[in-house]
């Protein structure tokens, strides 16, 4: 069952767009199997390449990327801090062989904010300040925005191969709308 549709957007120089189409929040033990996820820690999503590779990308808390003692850790809780009060949520990815051992190449910060039109405009400021982003073609968006119109997140990669964030809004509707308090 599809539960929302989500667009992506690059704000960094890489300028990418990507459609997504996500068919639940939370992903249940007998899902991991089916799919071969061998991991052993709570997980909020994962992903996997078309047509199928064994190496697969999982969503998981600050609890247990502690624990995998990635190089980006540190500069994953600065990245956290600069983000306080703003968010309800915040959940991190990366990427594992398909023995399920993690691959410290990258790591992906989702902030999920409060969603107001405030918060994003304080959102914003922040990456201009910190990261000199300047490309915001997500602002028409929020001309006449209210919470039940579309979920809006913010993603920072930090990898190998540089900085990368992304701006994503769900579409048609909100689908955390019950589950967040907005």
């Amino acid at each position: 069952m599809i539960r929302y549709k989500m667009y992506e957007r690059e704000l960094t120089d890489g300028g990418s767009y990507q459609h997504h189409t996500c068919v639940d929040k939370f992903v249940r033990r007998s899902v991991l199997e089916y799919f071969n996820i061998p991991v052993d820690f709570p997980v909020v999503y994962f992903t996997r390449k078309v047509p199928f590779t064994s190496e697969f990308k999982c969503g998981f808390y600050l609890n247990t990327f502690k624990k995998l003692k990635s190089y980006y850790f540190q500069q994953t809780l600065d990245t956290i801090k600069l983000f306080k009060g703003l968010y309800n949520d915040i959940f991190l990815a990366g990427d594992f062989d398909g023995d399920g051992n993690f691959i410290d190449q990258s790591i992906n910060i989702e902030i999920m904010p409060i969603q107001t039109k405030d918060n994003y405009l304080t959102i914003r400021k922040i990456l201009i300040e910190n990261y000199g982003i300047d490309n915001f073609e997500c602002d028409s968006l929020f001309n006449d925005y209210s919470v039940d119109k579309f979920h809006f997140h913010v993603k920072i990669k930090y990898g190998v191969e540089g900085m990368i964030i992304k701006f994503y809004n769900t579409y048609p509707i909100n689908p955390f709308i019950n589950y967040y308090d907005n």
